[in-house]
């Protein structure tokens, strides 16, 4: 007759056996944590505000549009054939628009453009992109979500610290003038 003592040591050292067993499957300890390059929403095109003719006034204005806000994510991308590292930046960017007096499509289009940067600053890519917020009677304000990837090969002993992502609304020279003039943050 086994007594209660024996048992239970067996039975703890089953349970301690079968630990150390499942530890050697635990996966290995993380690589450190590695930075994204940062997104910025640049000021000066961050709002746009498009006139229905060449006045100014806020009476003939078509649209206000602007950049509500902006998330990236990134994740570090290793070709196993070859060795090299990519960046891929995942960007989600909201924007929001209200319709104005002049406005003659019920919609708001724009461009928005994502570039980036590199060592010096330096621009290695641009990308525009196109943007639709439907207007209707009843709504004269709306919203809408792009998500867009990006990617960025690194040079060895490079990380995303080299690389800036920069956002903004395609504004012409005439746009710039009256952000620069009526800024809004």
């Amino acid at each position: 007759m086994m007594n209660s003592t024996t048992s239970l040591g067996k039975n703890l050292l089953g349970l301690l056996g079968g630990a150390l067993l499942l530890g050697g499957c635990v996966d290995p300890i993380p690589q450190q944590s590695r930075p994204c390059p940062p997104v910025k929403v640049v000021q000066d095109a961050a709002y746009l505000t498009r006139f229905a003719g060449e006045s100014e006034d806020l009476a003939d204005t078509s649209f206000e549009a602007r950049i509500a806000r902006s998330k990236s994510f990134c994740t570090y991308v290793i070709n196993t054939d070859s060795g090299e590292t990519t960046i891929r930046s995942e960007i989600s960017v909201e924007f929001a628009a209200s319709r104005g007096p002049k406005n003659p499509d019920s919609t708001a289009k724009f461009n928005y453009w994502i570039r980036v940067t590199g060592p010096g600053g330096s621009q290695l890519s641009s990308q525009t992109l196109d943007v639709e917020i439907p207007f209707t009677a009843a709504k004269v304000q709306g919203a809408v979500q792009d998500a867009v990837n990006i990617l960025t090969p690194l040079k060895q002993g490079e990380n995303g610290d080299f690389y800036r992502i920069y956002i903004g609304l395609a504004v012409n020279e005439k746009e710039l003038a009256y952000n620069r003039r009526n800024p809004q943050f």
